[in-house]
């Protein structure tokens, strides 16, 4: 073909320069949505935005310095798709608590199957409503009581593994919390004993750890992040056939084994199973007011998901909310003395009760600094239903809007020297001085991690069993300050080497 008289290029070639800037200008309109409403941000690489900072840096260290340099409200583009990320707390309060109604869901990109569109943390709307009421009684003050003495017996087992294992040299924290977080998920939630932590190649623990998206999950989600109009073409599962077929294979063994026993339960499963209605089961929907769902009851479907949800999620989150605090104690050593004399003196050398954690004040302010630094995720997210303004900042409909919650964890107007490790920022006149929503290691409003009191609790029993027998220090492996991960959830990733010394 003739250009101009001039050059002859082939048809084909032709035609791929024309899909070559057709493509570019379709990123170019995509990338203009933050200019055009005015909101601050980086300059977006074509097609890929934001991403390759985040390659780069990792998503929580990448929204450090997004926030650094560009403020409290900062527009960006995964790939095409837009994210407002505000850490301003004024916002966070509109946002999330009082304009709940226009951002009750989570942003999901791509396409659910109807296992996933199930789970209590991706449904939608009234769906979402019904699962969160019918779960939530599983995490009172009440069911938790109950379940302390199967997590005395998993914080044996654990002090027992500790033991054992000093004597070969230092400990990698993360795997020995993980085994103890799933024998406590396991036995607590479903009433199974699996000794995790007498099985260092225990088929549970292995299953969750593989749980973590896989690379076909990161290319489905990169070809939408690329072309959003494949959003609802593209179904994505969260974990893997093997793992969801393996903990859909224990919650069945579980079910069937209580259907023989004489056993009384009061515990995740059971609550679950209590709600679930005779001749209903199969029934599959997600739309519907919540009484049109409180008379089908749960199905089937919601409680594997949910099932299989509290296993992977109970599991990974609370273990490394415990290997960091295990860090933080070793590279801290006036505040592990702090917590030892506090633990001596309110427990006297006796086992810790529920009631016994609220009158440890200084492990609870302990705790709080743990979680602004190394909380579980690096942020968190709503979508937007309709068009909003919200302190002078317009978002519009279905824009995801996140929460840096690492970044604003960090940020020195709230947190002077945010770096340096010290509990008592969270004293009372401390937090006085603070404004809302500062510190949100679980998220805020109705969509707050449904287990974080039973999280804490866990955490804070084996710690306290813990510093009764053991102190912390570094080793010649202990990375400080500890290299991250790359994705959403805070984990080291090379482990939490330590020394474990006897008291």
């Amino acid at each position: 073909m003739d250009i101009l008289g001039f050059v002859t290029v082939p048809g084909w070639v032709l035609t791929i320069i024309i899909l070559i800037i057709t493509l570019y200008l379709y990123s170019l309109w995509h990338h203009s949505l933050w200019r055009r409403n005015g909101i601050p941000g980086p300059k977006p690489t074509p097609f890929l935005g934001v991403l390759p900072l985040i390659k780069k840096h990792g998503l929580a260290k990448a929204d450090l310095e997004l926030v650094k340099k560009y403020g409290s409200v900062v527009g960006v583009y995964n790939g095409l798709l837009p994210v407002l990320l505000v850490s301003d707390p004024a916002m966070i309060k509109e946002i999330f608590i009082k304009e709940f109604s226009n951002f009750t869901n989570r942003p999901i990109p791509f396409k659910m199957d109807k296992e996933t569109a199930s789970g209590v943390g991706t449904a939608f709307d009234n769906h979402w409503k019904f699962l969160r009421s019918t779960l939530s009684p599983t995490f009172s003050s009440g069911k938790q009581k109950l379940m302390v003495p199967k997590i005395h017996r998993c914080c044996t087992d654990l002090v027992e593994n500790i033991e054992q294992q000093r004597e070969k040299g230092h400990i990698d924290m993360k795997e020995v919390c993980g085994a103890y977080t799933m024998d406590v998920i396991a036995s607590t939630a479903f009433g199974i004993e699996v000794n995790s932590q007498k099985d260092p190649n225990n088929q549970f623990v292995k299953h969750a750890k593989e749980a973590a998206l896989g690379e076909i999950f990161k290319l489905k989600f990169l070809l939408i992040m690329l072309f959003p109009f494949l959003k609802n073409l593209v179904s994505v599962q969260l974990s893997s056939k093997a793992v969801n077929d393996f903990f859909k294979s224990v919650v069945d063994s579980a079910i069937e084994l209580r259907k023989k026993g004489q056993e009384v339960y009061n515990d995740f499963l059971q609550l679950m199973l209590n709600a679930r209605h005779d001749g209903t089961q199969s029934e599959y929907f997600t739309k519907g007011d919540v009484q049109e769902f409180k008379n089908r009851g749960l199905n089937n479907i919601e409680l594997k998901e949910n099932a299989v949800t509290f296993f992977i999620a109970g599991y990974d989150t609370t273990a490394n909310t415990l290997s960091f605090a295990c860090y933080c104690l070793a590279t801290n050593q006036d505040v592990q003395g702090k917590c030892i004399d506090e633990i001596e003196n309110v427990l006297q050398g006796g086992t810790p009760q529920m009631e016994d954690l609220v009158k440890l004040e200084y492990l609870d302010r302990f705790f709080n600094e743990v979680l602004r630094l190394y909380g579980a995720a690096s942020r968190f997210h709503r979508a937007a239903r309709e068009d909003m303004t919200v302190c002078g900042v317009h978002i519009p409909k279905d824009v995801n809007v996140g929460v840096p919650v690492y970044a604003l964890h960090r940020n020195p107007k709230y947190w002077p020297d945010p770096e340096r490790f010290d509990p008592d920022r969270f004293t009372d006149e401390n937090k006085a001085k603070r404004p809302e929503y500062t510190f949100v290691p679980f998220g805020v409003g109705p969509r707050i991690c449904i287990g974080m009191r039973l999280a804490l609790m866990e955490a804070k029993m084996a710690l306290v069993f813990m510093l009764q027998r053991f102190t912390f220090s570094p080793c010649s492996e202990t990375e400080i300050p500890v290299e991250l991960e790359q994705g959403g959830i805070i984990r080291a990733k090379n482990g939490i080497k330590l020394n474990i010394n006897k008291r």
